[in-house]
């Protein structure tokens, strides 16, 4: 259920003692969140290496043109970013993939699909 507080209309949820379910536990979630932002960090570390170089992208591009995975990879590995960064490409983009763990567990990913073609 939905109440809202009669000073706000920001809605909170009222659990009912009774509730047949257990606790919920936010631990692995709460950890999984900040190591979302990681991804989010790195994937921003990775766009402005692209956006800062009109050579680099078209490196980026070229590579991936002649299907030559090694190089683009090694233009990933360029950026500087630690998070391995699985890359697939089509004529018409790239998408980038970070995987992100807690522990043992995977916990989050981040793919960003961008554009490049007709």
């Amino acid at each position: 259920m939905f109440y809202y507080h009669y000073r706000n209309l920001y809605p909170y949820y009222y659990r009912q003692q009774d509730s047949p379910f257990p606790p919920v536990d936010i631990s692995f979630f709460q950890k999984s969140l900040v190591t979302y932002q990681t991804l989010l960090e790195h994937g921003q570390t990775i766009i402005n290496h692209f956006v800062s170089s009109r050579e680099k992208m078209t490196q980026l591009m070229d590579a991936a043109q002649a299907s030559d995975d090694a190089e683009v990879d090694r233009l990933i590995r360029e950026t500087g970013v630690p998070t391995v960064v699985e890359t697939s490409y089509s004529p018409t983009g790239v998408t980038f993939t970070l995987r992100g763990d807690v522990g043992d567990a995977q916990c989050c990913t981040l793919t960003m699909y961008l554009r490049w073609g007709f």
